[in-house]
């Protein structure tokens, strides 16, 4: 009886606990819920304020407010100004939830970032210009990245990253380009419509393109620690099932949602909760197979974007929340870990200075010479390469990937943000400025 009644106690005292720190209604919920939503109410509207001081004040779209609202939240700024403040705000035991919310937006946004991808529309006309301008503005970048990061490698104090994947993540860091940041710019400035836009536009397709093959296969040879049979095993996979998506996945996907759009005249709860499902599902896989979860996501939007009336339906009901919701969440927890500090002494800072003059160089350079060649006059070749050079979120994806990785080290990721950022907020003032007497006012 003893035993027994011991066993009852210990059941109450398991249930006890249960209740009082798992409840989705207890108190230890309950306190979850109000630092979350102080932080979410911290994010909106310090975000809303400076994509209003970026439009009014400093020439900038929105995005460029969002960047530097994700920066200003962190370390560098409030963290530094009010440090109680912002550790109550943003406390280490709420990081998991806060990181989760992040990364779910970003399989979200990949997701339209892949139905935006009209590489027919794109490409029809000057195909080759188009071609010429992408695979320069990444050859050239990510040649001289490659080299000149075994310098930058010198200086990290130990212990070091891997040399090979600090280089290649290094290199890619210089070469990516912003399509959905210059895709916003474009539009909110009216100039859209031009042939200089669909050409850039075209070109950071391909750039995007080429970008995300190379994040995919060096986070993979990362995950395999360089064994060549599970190196193998996860490009097998990763090709498998980029066929199955494709010759499979897609037309299936596509006749369903043809389907029921054309039966329900509308984008239903149920095909939403269905597309998501896929979303997650094919997330999943990318991860297990050591490529990040975003590819899986990027993959599904690009089977699914030639559904237009779809792209549509999901940007209206679904894009909004995106950008207004996850989107700055995602530019917080960038700026959360970017920690200006970290940058002690003027080396370190003229290290920065030469990462950002080298991208800009590269970058600039490459596709500005190509055009030239290609016969752009200089004002187009200018406004192509300026914009090429626009880094922003695709950037900060994989700089948030490499630091996950262990592969760049705290205050060179510090660096290579304040480079995306500054990459991003030269773009307006100086597109407004080449492209003058172009644009389509609403």
């Amino acid at each position: 009886m003893e035993f027994i009644d011991m066993n009852e106690k210990n059941n109450m005292l398991i249930f006890s606990l249960i209740d009082e720190s798992t409840s989705a209604v207890g108190y230890s919920a309950e306190d979850i819920l109000l630092k979350l939503l102080y932080q979410l109410i911290v994010i909106l509207i310090v975000t809303r304020i400076f994509v209003w001081i970026g439009r009014s004040y400093l020439g900038q779209t929105a995005v460029a407010g969002e960047v530097l609202a994700g920066l200003v939240l962190g370390p560098s700024v409030a963290g530094a100004l009010f440090p109680e403040f912002m550790g109550n705000i943003f406390p280490e035991e709420s990081s998991t939830i806060f990181i989760g919310i992040a990364q779910i937006g970003l399989i979200l946004l990949m997701f339209e970032i892949g139905l935006e991808f009209e590489f027919g529309e794109k490409l029809r006309k000057s195909r080759f210009t188009v071609a010429v301008i992408s695979i320069t503005g990444i050859f050239l970048p990510f040649t001289v990245g490659f080299f000149s990061a075994e310098w930058l490698w010198n200086s990290i104090t130990t212990p070091r990253p891997d040399k090979n994947a600090f280089q290649l993540f290094f290199a890619l860091a210089l070469s990516i380009t912003a399509i959905p940041v210059l895709g916003r710019i474009f539009m909110e400035l009216g100039l859209a419509h031009t042939r200089t836009a669909t050409l850039i536009i075209g070109a950071a397709a391909i750039d995007d393109i080429g970008g995300w093959i190379l994040l995919g296969a060096i986070s993979t040879i990362c995950a395999s620690n360089y064994q060549f049979d599970q190196f193998i095993f996860n490009i097998f996979g990763i090709i498998v099932y980029v066929i199955l998506v494709f010759l499979i996945v897609k037309p299936l996907l596509r006749y369903w949602l043809s389907s029921e759009l054309k039966k329900e005249k509308r984008l239903s709860h149920t095909v939403m909760a269905y597309i998501i499902i896929f979303l997650f599902l094919s997330a999943s896989v990318t991860s297990y197979l050591g490529i990040f979860a975003l590819i899986g996501s990027f993959a599904i939007g690009v089977a699914l974007h030639e559904n237009r009336e779809f792209v549509t339906l999901w940007k209206e009901r679904i894009g909004s929340l995106v950008h207004i919701f996850f989107l700055p969440i995602f530019f917080t927890y960038t700026g959360l870990r970017t920690d200006i500090g970290t940058l002690s002494g003027p080396d370190e800072w003229i290290i920065c200075l030469l990462i950002c003059l080298l991208a800009f160089v590269t970058k600039f350079g490459g596709t500005y010479i190509a055009s030239r060649l290609l016969g752009e006059n200089r004002r187009i070749a200018a406004t192509i390469g300026i914009s090429m050079n626009t880094r922003a979120l695709m950037e900060l994806i994989v700089l948030n990937i490499g630091y996950d990785l262990g592969i760049l080290p705290p205050n060179i990721f510090t660096m290579l943000v304040i480079m995306a950022i500054l990459s991003t907020f030269i773009t307006t003032p100086l597109i407004r400025r080449l492209m003058k007497g172009q644009a389509i006012r609403n």
